[in-house]
């Protein structure tokens, strides 16, 4: 690792907070959470940070990953209104070394530096010890939008790959779940995943059960519809049952899509406020259902990520990158 980065800042930038550490001796410290409503532009929140951080030196090297498109000279985040360019952030602050990253490469990247007390184990796959999991890893986050990436191996070091999946069309496995998306096809002509797995997908689900048994709904807001499916609400139950089962068919095909045999991981804001729903649900068999490819989907592990600022670990993998 360059000397550069032995002491960096790193940073994941989202659409509500942007989240700060500074990577000392190759582990990220503690973070810091600033509002982004509160700040103007991204410079002002990294100079926010950088005194909240009270840093000995100011930090030479930066890795940044927002959510939104970036490249390797900029990153926009189009309903944020920040944009950030590489050339402005070493004008302004003297980083010597900076890398911009999309916050799913970040999360991908630091895949396999989660040890066993960073992840639950969703279903019965053996486990694999960090460092030695055979082939690519897939992750997918269920949020605002649905992410999903993938690390690949490689030298000198692993690939995470970043795209588009959460907006593939979703597919039913039975027929109560074709009803519910001819439903949903009503309102939304392309039913994508991530109109189902998602913040607002767990409502068009809740909404469209309810309209298909005539019952009225309460509370559209998801967190609403999930306390209550855990405090027994038959409808709310429902929905987040179908929701972890729709997960888990989508789930297999990410991991079929990706050869993702050293496992599939599981993100996001909203899956941790169920994990023992989860853990009981049919989200392990709807992703072994897979026809002559089941046993190739057993010996899968699928990991529920529990481990706070989880991205900082790759954003810690990139920094130890620089040359």
């Amino acid at each position: 690792m360059s000397s550069d980065a032995r002491q960096a800042l790193l940073a994941d930038i989202g659409g509500t907070n942007a989240r700060f550490a500074l990577l000392g001796d190759g582990a990220p410290g503690a973070a810091l959470h600033l509002p982004v409503a509160d700040h103007p532009t991204v410079y002002d929140a990294i100079d926010a940070a950088l005194q909240a951080l009270d840093a000995e030196a100011a930090p030479r090297a930066a890795v940044l990953a927002f959510a939104g498109p970036v490249d390797a000279r900029a990153a926009t985040m189009t309903n944020v209104g920040w944009a950030t360019s590489v050339a402005e952030l070493r004008r302004r602050f003297g980083f010597s070394r900076v890398r911009l990253l999309n916050d799913y490469a970040a999360l991908a990247l630091g895949l396999e530096d989660l040890g066993p007390g960073d992840t639950r184990a969703i279903g019965p796959a053996p486990l694999v010890p960090p460092g030695t999991r055979p082939g690519p890893l897939a992750v997918l986050s269920p949020g605002s939008g649905l992410g999903v990436g993938a690390l690949v191996p490689a030298a000198p070091h692993p690939l995470p790959l970043v795209g588009e999946g959460g907006h593939a069309t979703m597919a039913a496995a039975d027929d109560a779940e074709a009803e519910l998306l001819g439903l949903l096809r009503r309102d939304f002509r392309h039913v994508s995943a991530e109109r189902l797995l998602s913040g607002p997908g767990l409502v068009n689900l809740y909404r469209a059960l309810g309209e298909l048994r005539g019952e009225r709904v309460e509370d559209g807001d998801p967190a609403a519809i999930t306390r209550r499916a855990l405090q027994g609400d038959d409808l709310s139950r429902l929905a987040l049952d179908h929701f972890c089962r729709l997960l888990g068919s989508f789930a297999g095909n990410v991991a079929l899509s990706f050869g993702a045999r050293g496992g599939v991981f599981l993100g996001g804001g909203i899956l941790p406020r169920f994990p023992d729903f989860l853990a009981r649900s049919g989200f392990r068999a709807r992703f072994e259902d897979k026809g002559r490819f089941r046993d190739y989907l057993a010996a899968i592990p699928t990991l529920l990520i529990t481990r706070p600022d989880a991205a900082f670990l790759g954003l810690a993998a990139a920094a130890r990158q620089f040359d």
